[in-house]
């Protein structure tokens, strides 16, 4: 068989424009308009940046360097002392003399590079502890303020409920082509600087930080007792969002439901995703679980598990469980719709108790992924989310992965302070102060193109701590699809509720994607 003609194509003339590679980046959110990468590392509360831990990865590593050279010298020494031989030439006695003073040179510089390792390790502890001394400050004087805010909020309340009253009428009445969804999704869109940055992300932060003192002292409960209840971790995020889960069905709101699953589509694939930017990317939406079973030849099944974002922003239940009453239901450890549906999924997807998993979600697909990982029901060997609401989450030790936020993203803060310490945090300002932030996105600092620009970023790591998470959870996929014989299967589920209200509260508009114009990618 002879190869085909090739197909005839234009010379290349002077005016010849050769076509640009296409960047997998929105040109509105690029790795470029992010800051540095900060690094929490596992087991650790001390943070730094990616660089700072990288340059302390080299100082150790030439500090062990320089040890072995100091070993090799010495060994060179006592085989030849030929200061020691009768009669030896000169140039042989001063060889020992040069050989001892290598050999203190490197001494010398060991030495040296070991003061600076523990000269950098403190200064990240100091300037670290600084940092978190500063912000519990911060958190006491608004749990304070929140436990003194209860009769301040009593005497408001009648007005609170008028308003909210009206608000929730006004949500039932007629909306001909969406035009109040519009309206709210073009006001969030002209003005994304209202939800995104360091001053709304505090804000939030200290809210959520001290609104179980605030909900104690609106219940009664004297300012000092509320101050100490939330200090002591009696009351916090986890009880507030359970109360607001029992409070909101009285009014329709909040309710949870059953859930099924179907199957959409099964078929083999090429291979396993390598780095954070194409896990990331195997993330679904609209269908809201996809699940990868790697199968090699006399070994166990693998399983990865991605676990999609929220779907609607509704409080009150629909067809989708990926939903507001999922969302806060899981920051308050329970049993909701997303995650019942995701573990239908696993079921059918023949995932067994011992199998190992590698769960991997975004946004509340990333909560559902950490209650998955941290529920003791599966053998989870890698966790991996990206702009989780999941701080509260206890994970077991051990555990290969990261969890991965914007700093100018609110979401992850909704559940309250990092309170487990067994996985590795990286951390990065999406927006840099005084990037333009874009206006396609009524969030932009949560959206997906932020998360894929600093999955990059991620995947550009250079500190160990986070290298080698990111090839453990490589390896994970990698060592089983590379073996003879060796299968890859990706199974696309969708989860509904059964049970469901006529007409539910849609706020889908508040964040959808502003129309693509023709310059749009």
């Amino acid at each position: 068989m002879t190869d085909p003609a090739p197909v005839p194509v234009p010379p290349k003339g002077p005016e010849a424009v050769e076509p640009r590679p296409v960047s997998p980046f929105h040109p509105g959110t690029t790795p470029e308009m992010g800051g540095p990468l900060l690094v929490t590392p596992a087991g650790s509360t001390v943070v730094a940046t990616d660089a700072l831990y990288a340059h302390l990865d080299r100082l150790g590593a030439l500090h062990e360097e320089l040890a072995r050279e100091g070993r090799a010298l010495n060994a060179v020494r006592e085989a030849a002392p030929w200061s020691t031989i009768p009669g030896s030439p000169a140039a042989a006695r001063r060889s020992d003399l040069e050989l001892d003073a290598a050999h203190s040179s490197v001494n010398t510089a060991r030495e040296l590079s070991r003061r600076l390792v523990h000269a950098v390790r403190a200064t990240i502890t100091r300037y670290s502890e600084a940092e978190q001394a500063a912000l519990g400050r911060a958190d006491r004087a608004a749990a304070l303020l929140g436990a003194e805010s209860g009769p301040l909020l009593c005497a408001m309340l009648p007005g609170i409920a008028i308003l909210g009253g009206l608000a929730f009428l006004g949500s039932k009445l007629p909306d001909p082509g969406g035009a109040r969804a519009a309206a709210v999704r073009k006001f969030f869109l002209q003005h994304p600087g209202l939800i995104t940055g360091k001053g709304f992300v505090e804000d939030v932060r200290l809210f959520s930080q001290s609104l179980d003192e605030t909900t104690s002292s609106f219940l009664g409960v004297p300012a000092p007792v509320a101050f100490a209840l939330g200090a002591a971790g009696v009351t916090g995020v986890r009880s507030s969002a359970r109360g607001l889960l029992a409070v909101g069905p009285l009014v329709g709101l909040f309710r949870e439901t059953p859930v099924t699953v179907e199957r959409r589509s099964t078929a083999e694939i090429e291979g396993p995703p390598v780095g954070a930017v194409q896990r990331l990317d195997r993330v679904p939406e609209g269908d809201q679980v996809r699940i990868e079973k790697y199968q090699a030849p006399g070994e166990p099944d693998r399983f990865v598990v991605y676990v999609g974002p929220t779907e609607t922003f509704s409080p009150a239940a629909g067809h989708e469980p990926w939903d507001l009453t999922s969302n806060v239901g899981g920051v308050g450890g329970l049993d909701v719709g997303s995650f019942r549906a995701t573990e239908l999924a696993m079921h059918d997807a023949g995932i067994g108790s011992t199998d190992q998993v590698q769960f991997v979600g975004f946004s509340q697909g990333g909560l559902v992924a950490t209650m998955l990982a941290g529920s003791g029901q599966w053998n989870a060997a890698g966790l991996e989310t990206f702009g989780a609401p999941a701080g509260n989450i206890e994970l077991p030790e051990g555990l290969s992965g990261m969890a991965v936020r914007n700093s100018d993203d609110f979401i992850p803060l909704l559940a309250g302070p990092q309170l487990d310490h067994h996985l590795l945090q990286v951390e990065r300002q999406a927006f840099a102060d005084g990037t333009p932030l874009p206006t396609y996105h009524a969030a932009p600092a949560h959206q997906r193109d932020a998360y894929v620009a600093t999955a990059a970023v991620v995947d550009q790591a250079e500190s160990a701590a986070v290298r080698e998470q990111n090839a453990a959870l490589n390896s994970f996929t990698a060592d089983y699809a590379s073996r003879p014989g060796s299968t890859v299967t990706a199974m696309i589920y969708h989860g509904e509720r059964v049970a469901h209200a006529d007409k539910p509260l849609d706020l889908r508009g508040v964040t959808m994607q502003a129309p693509v114009t023709s310059s749009g990618r």
